[in-house]
């Protein structure tokens, strides 16, 4: 039994030596094949004369689409404003309607006036609206049209 003991604390006491799997196979790993030639390739065409002067024609680009953004603005100003005093001429119409509408509704001297009265003003107010809804409808088509123009002038000629 001492014996046994003995060998314990030997083998206890001895490192275990394992062989590094990592260290024998990056030494024996082979030199890589050499690789092919390349291929023969096209050369490439030689530069436009343009192209030189590309920096020049970047800022002149983008001095023609400052000036018809400022062409589109200019265009959306005139518009709007045409939209707006178009809005306002309606309010002040359907305002004179209301006031007209309301002194015949007060006028009338019978059930049957009165009806006819508020009927007349209903088909004044409709009428009045399909008129202007058209018009604003034929305004919002000018804007888009006026607006989007120079923007796609450049275009055109492509």
């Amino acid at each position: 039994m001492s014996d046994e003991k003995q060998n314990r604390t030997k083998r206890a006491a001895a490192p275990q030596q394992t062989e590094p799997e990592t260290a024998v196979m990056a030494s024996e790993t082979p030199e890589p094949a050499a690789l092919p030639p390349p291929e023969a390739r096209m050369a490439l065409p030689a530069p436009v004369p343009e192209w030189r002067y590309g920096a020049e024609r970047y800022f002149a680009a983008y001095r023609a689409t400052l000036a018809s953004i400022g062409e589109s603005q200019a265009a959306i100003a005139s518009d709007v404003t045409a939209m707006a005093l178009e809005m306002s001429g309606l309010a002040r119409s359907n305002l004179t309607a209301a006031g007209d509408g309301v002194t015949a509704f007060l006028s009338a001297r019978s059930l049957v006036d009165a009806v006819e009265a508020q009927l007349g003003f209903a088909r004044r107010t409709l009428d009045a609206f399909a008129s202007g809804s058209t018009r604003l409808g034929e305004l919002g088509l000018r804007l888009v049209s006026d607006a989007t123009k120079p923007m796609t002038k450049p275009f055109a000629a492509v």
